[in-house]
């Protein structure tokens, strides 16, 4: 059996907020974000490893009215319908608000 690393585990299970880099939205209007997101995912295009990302948005609250959380989501989904993410579930709400993010690395011309 092979041994993993604590970060390892709480990456697969998908527990502790881990990942390679952070995208934080909190504060920033939907025009803003949805630049960010973006710019994240073309920027990833161009890398040849596969990366994930936890995005953090603004959470919910009694007076917070629309919140991002929505938009981002639409917008995460369609990427994924193009292949620019690979995985995508929300992050547990005592985290508070976003998602975990999967990104592809690019193919490398010998697998095509």
């Amino acid at each position: 059996m092979p041994y993993l690393e604590e970060r390892d585990l709480r990456r697969l299970a998908r527990r502790g907020g881990l990942a390679d880099y952070e995208l934080d939205l909190t504060g920033v209007d939907a025009v803003h974000a949805r630049l960010a997101i973006e710019r994240m995912l073309e920027r990833q295009r161009f890398r040849d490893e596969a990366r994930s990302v936890v995005i953090r948005l603004d959470p919910a609250g009694p007076d917070s009215g629309e919140t991002l959380f929505q938009p981002v989501g639409r917008q995460l989904l369609a990427a994924m319908k193009q292949g620019l993410v690979a995985r995508c579930s929300p992050i547990p709400p005592e985290a508070g608000a976003g998602f975990y993010v999967d990104l592809p690395g690019r193919e490398q011309e010998g697998d095509i």
